[in-house]
């Protein structure tokens, strides 16, 4: 099984998602790994190669990305933007090549090629080192950032209600003590999550965490040294900062 998530032409930087190394961004509360596609925005796209999704917006103010439809920067050459548009078959719809400039404005000009016609993008607000770019005519864009960012409360608001968990894998166990599931609980809560791109070898261990009421309320998929990832309400997250020498002791123990 190999995921790939938060990625489209994203160089995988940091290959080992559990004990990352990371710096200090300008004492900001978010941590961008060495050499991960991070900073800031305005100069990324003025020096960096990078691809940013097409998104809409639902009725809750998530963004829902368009997979398929992108626009990049410097990937056919030098201030050079091409934006693709395809269908859910990965089948072209419409296709614009042109260069672009950077005003003092911070304002990101697209000259699209044999067309007079300017589009004018603007970068959004950014939360969790995900990027936002709004380009007149075009539609809304983003780019998740590599880096580190505070565990989100859900999970910790979730992980707390944990009365037994189920492992399976290359281990197939029940853990019901309660000394050992504060133990994981802890683990969890002391971590941060990763938001760039990952790559991952077969999982190693399921893991099922289950309330007071027998209901699943988290599933954990974990592969020592690679990653550590929890679903909660079909929403997926990437874990790193694991003390993985002591989750590895409870669940081989």
């Amino acid at each position: 099984m190999k995921k790939i998530l938060f990625g489209l032409f994203t160089t995988i930087l940091c290959s080992t998602l559990i004990g990352c190394g990371i710096k200090q961004n300008k004492k900001i509360e978010n941590e961008c790994c060495d050499d991960c596609l991070c900073g800031d925005t305005l100069e990324l796209i003025k020096n960096t190669q990078s691809a940013w999704t097409l998104v809409t917006i639902d009725s809750d103010g998530e963004y829902i990305r368009d997979r398929h439809s992108f626009i990049n920067f410097h990937g056919t050459g030098k201030n050079r933007f091409a934006f693709f548009k395809n269908d859910e078959n990965a089948n072209p719809i419409s296709k614009l090549n042109g260069d672009f400039s950077v005003t003092k404005n911070k304002e990101i000009i697209l000259i699209p090629d044999n067309d007079n016609n300017k589009i004018i993008c603007k970068i959004g607000e950014e939360k969790d080192l995900l990027a936002v770019l709004e380009c007149d005519n075009l539609g809304i864009f983003i780019l998740q950032k590599q880096g580190t960012i505070e565990l989100p409360s859900i999970i910790k608001d979730t992980v707390i209600n944990t009365k037994k968990i189920v492992i399976t894998g290359n281990v197939n166990k029940t853990i019901t003590d309660e000394i050992d599931i504060n133990e994981i609980i802890k683990i969890i809560n002391n971590s941060k999550r990763w938001t760039g791109a990952i790559t991952s070898p077969s999982v190693m261990y399921d893991m099922e965490l289950f309330d007071s009421n027998e209901n699943i309320i988290a599933k954990i998929e974990y592969t020592p040294g690679h990653y550590f990832i929890i679903t909660i309400n079909d929403k997926s997250y990437s874990l790193n900062n694991i003390d993985k020498e002591l989750l590895n002791e409870i669940i081989n123990s």
